[in-house]
């Protein structure tokens, strides 16, 4: 039976070394890493095309004056607009590439030691990598098929070029959001191995009880074990929480684009559809595949947010989830050994100084507070445009 993580895995590398995202290699039975002067060349060669396609596609042509006469200067505006931020938010991705590609190698090759540490992690996020690669890739096909269909009558090899270099931007923002999602869910598995180790850990040591008052020396060796056991959690934590710190710093302007580039097609699909309403002639040309596909596409899109956003937020459950597993200490009767008090105090220590915010520039914060704000800020700024075009339109 194939192994649907390794399919997605193997299928997300070579989408990447395709496009060009990824300029270096990866051995994906053994994990390591390695940069190759053909990796290089090609990685190259990939931006360099896709920029010229770029550079042409939107450049001003009889085609795109055909399609466009039937929209509002306000539509082409928004679209163009929403259009440019995406081109923005790859190349900000591959630049970036380009930039930290020896931090991105010695990243990979962190979360390898520790996965060859704990093997099972892959099987506590299995089920949403699966997820997320299947919606990501339904979105994308749906939107290659919409584009398609858009321009079957007035389909060029320069239209397709075109839609060939809209599609190498998609992909390439699917790649880096996909990556992300991965370590992200990685560093989640790691997350949920430490707090059962540290549930059990509690268990015994309060099962140590009975035998506080007699404080024998079973008791001290049994302590001093488990005091050994929290250090070793206490030290895989701190290093999956530096890893998912290092890897936000290297993501932070690709998350900056990204989360940028999800408010504004958000805004402007609300608009499109109050537009489908308002503007009824803009379906006429429509075949219904096309209004099919669009549909199919609109939903596996925001799907794809909401799974993407909670990766995230599961994240920093399971992070809090630790600091209550450690408050339970607290209800222990009686004291524990002066060891593992200590290293239960050590611990609590070190997740208060340390506490796991995943910022973007320190303009805001990846959680559920923020995601509310920019939510209700969606449907604002969507109001006001619907309100401006029906006043000026």
């Amino acid at each position: 039976m194939v192994d649907l993580v390794k399919f997605w895995v193997r299928i997300s590398y070579l989408y990447a070394r395709f496009t060009g995202t990824l300029n270096f290699e990866v051995d994906l039975k053994t994990g390591r890493t390695r940069v190759t002067r053909r990796a290089t060349i090609y990685s190259a060669f990939a931006s360099l095309f896709l920029i010229s396609i770029l550079a042409h596609h939107f450049g001003p042509s009889k085609i795109k004056s055909e399609l466009w006469k039937d929209i509002s200067s306000l539509h082409q505006s928004v679209f163009m607009i929403v259009s440019w931020l995406r081109v923005s938010c790859a190349l900000a991705a591959l630049a970036s590439r380009w930039y930290h590609r020896r931090r991105y190698i010695r990243l990979i090759s962190c979360f390898r030691r520790l996965f060859l540490q704990s093997p099972e992690v892959m099987r506590l996020c299995r089920r949403g990598f699966i997820s997320k690669c299947f919606v990501a890739s339904v979105a994308e096909i749906m939107q290659f098929l919409v584009a398609i269909l858009t321009v079957w009558d007035k389909l060029t090899i320069s239209m397709l070029l075109g839609i060939w270099g809209v599609m190498t931007v998609t992909a390439i923002m699917n790649v880096a959001i996909t990556q992300y999602f991965f370590a992200l869910g990685n560093a989640r598995g790691h997350y949920i191995l430490l707090n059962r180790q540290l549930r059990a850990l509690l268990g015994e040591a309060q099962s140590l009880g009975p035998m506080r008052k007699r404080r024998n020396g079973v008791f001290i060796t049994k302590c001093c074990f488990l005091a050994d056991r929290l250090d070793e959690i206490a030290q895989t934590q701190s290093e999956v929480q530096a890893l998912i710190e290092g890897m936000s710093k290297i993501y932070e302007l690709q998350i900056l684009c990204l989360c940028l580039t999800y408010y504004l097609t958000s805004v402007a699909n609300i608009y499109i559809l109050f537009s489908l309403y308002k503007y009824s002639g803009m379906t006429q040309s429509w075949s219904k595949l096309g209004m099919v596909a669009s549909a199919i596409f609109f939903m596996f899109y925001y799907i794809d947010c909401v799974i993407n956003s909670y990766n995230v937020f599961y994240l920093l459950d399971a992070h809090q989830e630790m600091h209550k597993l450690l408050e339970q200490r607290n209800l222990f009767p009686g004291s524990l050994d002066e060891r593992l008090e200590s290293a239960f105090d050590s611990f609590e220590l070190s997740l208060a100084r340390n506490p796991l915010n995943l910022k973007c520039f320190g303009l805001f914060r990846l959680n559920r507070s923020s995601a509310f704000d920019v939510g209700n800020s969606i449907l604002i700024n969507s109001v006001l445009l619907i309100q401006y075009d029906m006043q000026n339109y």
